[in-house]
């Protein structure tokens, strides 16, 4: 789903859009972390730690993908 890039060059509209797009999974993961750390509620904690590890996910797709593209190799 997430590898369906053509033998194209991504835009600079384009790796812009991907730098903002991290930067916003990379505060939510922050943001859902510090909330989980200060949580009472065991579930809440839970559904937030859950978050966190989505958006971590995120960044690890979209920096797969980015490293595709460039050619680089991880």
């Amino acid at each position: 789903m997430y590898n369906n890039f053509s033998s194209e060059q991504i835009s600079g509209k384009e790796l812009s859009y991907l730098t903002d797009t991290f930067k916003n999974e990379e505060l939510m993961a922050k943001l859902c972390v510090q909330a989980a750390v200060h949580c009472q509620s065991p579930s809440l904690k839970h559904t937030m730690t859950q978050l966190a590890q989505e958006r971590l996910q995120h960044m690890s797709i979209l920096t797969n993908a980015l490293q595709q593209q460039s050619g680089l190799t991880h």
